[in-house]
């Protein structure tokens, strides 16, 4: 499989890609500006509009049924949670987006950050948006396999599936809850808000086809495209900052490296620099 790297704002880079050439969309873009001395931000004011912008764009290419899964969750101000967020998906649904789930990462390792006179934050959002209401989905892929109370036989086959679906003959897998747990990425220290592969797998398994072409307008350190190399999805990656592009380039290629040593072409791409 092959992967891109774009340096560039991501509305210009996407504005550059066919329509409907992509399969998935998996991103946690910034959080307004709680992390503006790092790489900017957006007032909260604008960020529905940015928002709405950009995925304006994704709408074009993304496929069909294609979809795009945004992390992001809001913060304490003075003493209420900001609702640029809400506002944020209010807009998208008032643009035409069908927003078909409000899915949850739960981090069972998280710091003890923000306000001290609130319960530790020990959860993310993430929202799962479509051009329709039946976007492609793949429930089971991330899966595990069913297992009954006081069935010995792998989870294959017992008598209580009957009392759920009528059927004699349990299938394989079941079908991924809502929340996930995934422990937060503490390896990557060049990046101040990396979020791990693992649950870009995660999202990818449930939202992006076998083989197929899974996004990130806000590349950062290119933990969707260690999980796009690791399931064999082509990966686009895009970030307006130089150095979190040279970072991820060395991420990847390490990754394919470890991945799959003869497999090839790799390519990356620095296009409408935003320095």
């Amino acid at each position: 499989m092959t992967y891109e790297l774009h340096h560039g704002d991501c509305i210009d880079i996407m504005a550059s890609l066919p329509a409907e050439s992509v399969d998935a969309i998996v991103t946690s873009p910034p959080y307004a500006e709680q992390r503006k001395s790092t790489y900017g931000g957006i007032p909260e004011k604008d960020y529905p509009a940015w928002t709405v912008a950009w995925m304006a764009e994704a709408k074009r290419i993304l496929k069909p049924d294609g979809s795009a899964i945004i992390n992001i969750r809001p913060h304490i101000k003075n003493g209420q949670i900001s609702d640029y967020t809400l506002r944020t998906r209010l807009a998208l649904r008032d643009a035409g987006w069908n927003e078909c789930e409000e899915l949850i990462w739960h981090k069972p390792s998280s710091p003890p950050l923000g306000s001290p006179q609130r319960p530790r934050r020990s959860w993310e959002s993430l929202h799962w948006f479509a051009k329709h209401g039946k976007p492609y989905v793949d429930a089971k892929a991330a899966g595990k396999p069913i297992k009954f109370p006081g069935d010995k036989s792998g989870g294959q086959s017992g008598p209580h599936i009957s009392q759920l679906n009528g059927l004699r003959q349990a299938p394989g897998i079941a079908r991924v809850t809502d929340a996930v747990t995934v422990a937060t990425d503490q390896t990557i220290r060049a990046h101040p808000a990396p979020y791990p592969w693992q649950l870009a797998e995660w999202c990818g398994k449930l939202i992006c086809p076998q083989g197929g072409t899974i996004l990130d307008p806000f590349s950062g350190s290119a933990s969707t495209g260690v999980a796009a190399i690791r399931n064999g999805w082509h990966y686009i990656g895009i970030d307006a900052i130089a150095e979190y592009v040279d970072m991820s380039r060395k991420r990847l290629d390490a990754e394919q490296t470890k991945q799959a040593p003869t497999e090839g072409p790799f390519s990356c791409t620095e296009t409408g620099a935003n320095k």
